[in-house]
C-alpha cells in the first residue's frame, strides 16, 4: 500500500487520530478547569461570579489547547483541521445560527440582569414552567426548576424572546381574595376580624420589612446597560384591605388584599389565612380564591 493511503486531506492518518484522541483530553481539561477556578473562587466571590469566572477559564483553556494540538498533529492547516473534525464541523455549521442567537442572548441577559441566580420567575409561552427558581446560567442557556423538582432547560435566546415575571426582583407580591359572606355576618364585623387576622400574620406586610434585591456597581450600572433597579416602595401602599364589592344571592362579597415577601408560600400564606378567618367567622363553604 502506498504513502497516500496513510493521508487524510494531505495530513497523515495517524495526526489525524491524535487530533481527535487529544481533542476529548482538551474537552477533559477544560471542564477540570472550570470545577478548580469555581472551587478556589467559591470562598471569596458570590456563587454567581464563581461560576462565570469559571466558565471564561474552563473556554480559555479550551481555546488554549484546540490551538496547540491543532498546531502539533496539524500543522494548523485549516484544511486538515475541518476534515478531521468532520461530522462536529458539519453539525455546527446547521446549529451555528442558533449557538450564536442564544451566546449573544446570554451576554444580554447577564448585562441586563433580566434574571440572576436564584431568582424566582415564570415564563410566558411554552413550555410552561410556572413558578420556577434559576438555578444556572450559561452561554447558551438557563436552567430552572420548579416546586415540584422538575428541571426546565431553556434556550437563552428562547429565554429573551420570553415574557418574563420576575417576582424577587420587586420583592412582595399581591394576594386578592374573594370571599363570599352570608348575610347574617354584618360586613363591618367581617372586615374587623380579616384585618386583625392579616395584621397578626408574621409573613403579610408590612410588618415584615421588604428587603431591596443586591444591585451591582460599576459598568453595568450605566444608562446604556442599566437593567431594571428597585425602587423603594412606600409602606403605607402595601396595607391590607379589605373591601365590600357586591351582593349575590349567596351573600354579601368581599374583596381581600394582602402583600407577601416569600412568593414560594404563597399557595400555604393563602391557606393560613383563608382556614383562620373560617375558623374565627365560622364560614368555610364559599370560600374562593381569585388572582
Amino acid at each position: 500500500m502506498s504513502d497516500a493511503g496513510f493521508l487524510f486531506s494531505n495530513i497523515a492518518i495517524e495526526s489525524v487520530i491524535g487530533f481527535l484522541l487529544t481533542f476529548i483530553v482538551v474537552i477533559f481539561a477544560a471542564y477540570l478547569s472550570y470545577k478548580v477556578v469555581k472551587a478556589g473562587l467559591m470562598r471569596w466571590t458570590t456563587h454567581s461570579v464563581a461560576r462565570w469566572t469559571a466558565r471564561f477559564a474552563g473556554y480559555i483553556v479550551f481555546l488554549v489547547g484546540i490551538y496547540e494540538i491543532d498546531r502539533w498533529f496539524l500543522g494548523f492547516d485549516i484544511s486538515a483541521t475541518i476534515a478531521s473534525v468532520g461530522i462536529i464541523s458539519i453539525a455546527l455549521a446547521f446549529a451555528s445560527q442558533q449557538i450564536i442567537s442564544s451566546l449573544l442572548a446570554g451576554f444580554l441577559i447577564t448585562i441586563n440582569r433580566t434574571i440572576t441566580l436564584d431568582d424566582w420567575v415564570v415564563l410566558g409561552g411554552l413550555p410552561d414552567t410556572g413558578i420556577s427558581q434559576v438555578k444556572d446560567i450559561t452561554f447558551t442557556r438557563t436552567i430552572l426548576r420548579d416546586r415540584n423538582g422538575t428541571v426546565y432547560i431553556v434556550p437563552n435566546a428562547t429565554l429573551l424572546a420570553s415574557k418574563i415575571i420576575n417576582y424577587s426582583k420587586s420583592g412582595f407580591i399581591e394576594i386578592p381574595l374573594t370571599l363570599i359572606l352570608p348575610f347574617e355576618i354584618p360586613f363591618e364585623r367581617a372586615r374587623d376580624v380579616i384585618m386583625s387576622i392579616l395584621s397578626d400574620h408574621p409573613e403579610i406586610l408590612p410588618d415584615k420589612p421588604v428587603t431591596a434585591p443586591k444591585v451591582p456597581s460599576g459598568i453595568r450600572d450605566s444608562f446604556f446597560f442599566q437593567g431594571y433597579t428597585w425602587l423603594k416602595t412606600d409602606s403605607g401602599a402595601l396595607i391590607p384591605r379589605v373591601l365590600f364589592t357586591g351582593i349575590t344571592n349567596q351573600g354579601n362579597t368581599i374583596s381581600i388584599r394582602f402583600w407577601i415577601c416569600d412568593v414560594v408560600r404563597r399557595e400555604e400564606i393563602t391557606s393560613e389565612v383563608l382556614v383562620e378567618i373560617s375558623r374565627q367567622l365560622k364560614i368555610g363553604q364559599d370560600v374562593g380564591m381569585s388572582g
